[in-house]
């Protein structure tokens, strides 16, 4: 019975991995070029919009 229940409990947890290869320089980087995109797609769409709605009339 004990057996099973570290079983269950090692499986909830989240995987560790040994060596991910991604320094934390690297991901805040990520995050900074992902919200600069995403900042522009928003800027693009919205744009967009606006010169439909003009050209509509």
């Amino acid at each position: 019975m004990k057996d099973s229940m570290k079983n269950e409990e090692q499986a909830r947890k989240a995987p560790q991995y040994a060596d991910s290869g991604l320094s934390d320089k690297a991901f805040k980087n990520m995050i900074i070029w992902f919200s600069i995109y995403a900042g522009l797609f928003c800027i693009g769409v919205i744009v967009a919009i606006n010169a439909d709605q003009i050209n509509m009339g």
